[in-house]
């Protein structure tokens, strides 16, 4: 709490970011000039009472790597959030039991724990939970600023008190066939959507995390003030992430043993799904040129050999049948067969950006009813060969029980052929069903999802298994004084990633095979419960398994 003192200087606690977290990675600073750094990066905003780890993580965006694009000031708007229920979702829920034990000295002692159960439940949903979208010019400004061969339609922001992701949407044109002239922002304030008026960049208010924090006017000046502080802190906009183009992006991904785990395939099935890492390994062995060059990144867009070996087979492909080259090839590649002995396998499939709805998004932005282009259980992924049709898998990392496993049927429409489908390596999913809480809490700022494109997995699937949901997922801590002691309590109380070991516990009790009807169903009932623990790892929400 009081750091430490280092050659004469004495060290105090700085900021982490979301990563640092994950990996339980601490940051100090001078305390000479720690006051100064702390004003820039809360940009004089003076946070009061609140949820500390929340404004923890807020602050921490100052470490985030990202492409700084100095000097890029668009238009930048934020746009209410849209909210309702889905209602009497059938669900299995996690709830605190109340129950005792006697003790070694004969005395009950009162006890709660965690117990799952279902039934029907009314579901509050966030449709477009830090997602919004961007004009077509702002990408080609984008892409120029980063210099890139890839044409960013999906972009990952980074700033000050903002995160998420926006995607590329031509909303002039949309607008103007409603007859929509201008959109209001959070403040009241209207802004002018048609063709001619400036791009803009339009954020929902999930993505804007200073809102509570900028309050002293609660109208549009406080807005203005950001800019203002953002200007005289020296602060830019940063991007982290955007989407591959169509003809780089992965067409075969290595699957896991936690997707695979909760398929139930007949073996002969689940042989089959092997092959085709087997016949890439053998052709590997057997110094196949096309499958050894690729393997060693020798391809014709990129052709940068790491090594003699490497250059060997540039300057003569000959050589991959020399026995020192194919021993070579055959020591890279003992880790895959290692790791497909556990599960690693490629399996046609791609991680994607998860994507709302963005024609209900721009419907809802406008105070349209957001009727969307997707119905309760479709979505629209756009692949180097055209839009996806059928069912598809969709699952999310990391992946513990079966009812994580979303079926969904891909569609193509007008809608989606006019306005997403420049939106590559992307998956748009509909916003009327409760599939981001099916995928560990899932919400649109910039997670993946892996898609496969694979029907033999669809066999494997419970379609009948009932979604587990963490209910309380929106719940925080009571808001606190931003104090030395209360950061320091957050910090212990997230020092420990569990997400892998709540991964092995998953698969130890999935391999256990219950003698007994009750036993199954407290295997399952564990795996549930590890299930909503894992989403709130992800989110770093840390509930108590049990309580005295």
């Amino acid at each position: 709490m009081n750091g430490f003192w280092l050659n004469g200087t004495h060290f105090v606690l700085c900021e982490r970011s979301a990563s640092m977290t994950r990996n339980s990675i601490l940051s100090f600073i001078d305390a000479a000039i720690s006051d100064p750094v702390y004003e820039a990066i809360t940009m004089g905003a003076g946070p009061g009472p609140t949820v500390i780890s929340k404004l923890m993580a807020y602050r921490g965006l100052c470490l985030s790597s990202c492409h700084c694009l100095n000097g890029f000031r668009p238009k930048v708007i934020v746009v209410p959030d849209y909210e309702c229920v889905l209602p009497q979702q059938h669900i299995k829920y996690i709830y605190d039991e109340k129950t005792s034990f006697t003790n070694a000295d004969g005395k009950e002692i009162p006890w709660t724990q965690k117990n799952v159960a279902g039934g029907y439940r009314d579901i509050n949903v966030t449709p477009f939970d830090g997602c919004g979208i961007h004009h077509p010019a702002i990408t080609d400004e984008v892409q120029f600023r980063l210099s890139s061969t890839d044409s960013p339609t999906t972009i990952l922001w980074r700033a000050p008190y903002i995160k998420g992701l926006t995607c590329e949407v031509d909303y002039p044109t949309f607008y103007a066939e409603r007859g929509v002239t201008s959109i209001k922002d959070i403040w009241g304030v209207s802004h002018d959507v048609t063709p001619d008026a400036e791009p803009m960049i339009i954020l929902s208010k999930s993505m804007y995390k200073g809102f509570k924090y900028f309050q002293t006017n609660k109208d549009a000046t406080d807005w203005e003030y950001y800019w203002e502080q953002f200007e005289k802190y020296g602060y830019c906009l940063g991007v982290a992430k955007w989407n591959f183009n169509k003809d780089i992006e992965p067409v075969y991904t290595r699957c896991n043993y936690q997707v695979l785990q909760t398929l139930n395939l007949p073996y002969q099935e689940f042989v089959e799904l092997a092959t085709d890492s087997i016949k890439w390994a053998q052709k590997i062995i057997d110094g196949d040129p096309f499958y050894s060059m690729c393997f060693l990144g020798l391809t014709a867009d990129k052709c940068n050999p790491l090594n003699d070996y490497a250059k060997s087979v540039v300057k003569n492909p000959a050589m991959l049948k020399q026995y020192e080259v194919r021993s070579y090839l055959i020591s890279l590649l003992t880790k895959y067969i290692d790791e497909m002995c556990c599960g690693k396998i490629w399996i046609k499939s791609c991680f994607k950006f998860l994507i709302p709805d963005l024609i209900a998004f721009m419907e809802a932005a406008a105070g349209i009813d957001p009727v969307g282009c997707l119905g309760d259980n479709e979505f629209y992924c756009i692949t180097k060969e055209g839009p996806m049709c059928g069912d598809k898998l969709i699952t999310r990392n990391p992946h513990i029980c079966d009812s994580e496993n979303v079926v969904l049927h891909a569609i193509n429409n007008e809608l989606t052929s006019k306005y997403l489908s420049h939106l590559v390596n992307t998956c748009i999913i509909n916003s009327k069903s409760i599939i981001p809480q099916r995928l560990n809490g899932a919400d649109f700022d910039g997670d993946l999802v892996l898609v496969f494109d694979d029907d033999r997995l669809l066999n494997g699937v419970d379609k009948n298994a009932i979604p587990v949901i963490d209910v309380d997922d929106k719940i925080t801590t009571e808001p606190e004084e931003f104090t030395p002691e209360n950061r320091l309590k957050v910090i212990l109380r997230t020092m420990k990633n569990l997400i892998g070991e709540y991964s092995n516990y998953a698969t130890v009790y999935r391999n256990r095979c219950g003698k007994t009807e009750e036993q199954r169903d407290k295997y399952e009932k564990y795996i549930d419960i590890i299930s909503v623990l894992t989403g709130k790892s992800i989110n770093n929400r840390w509930p108590a398994l049990v309580t005295a």
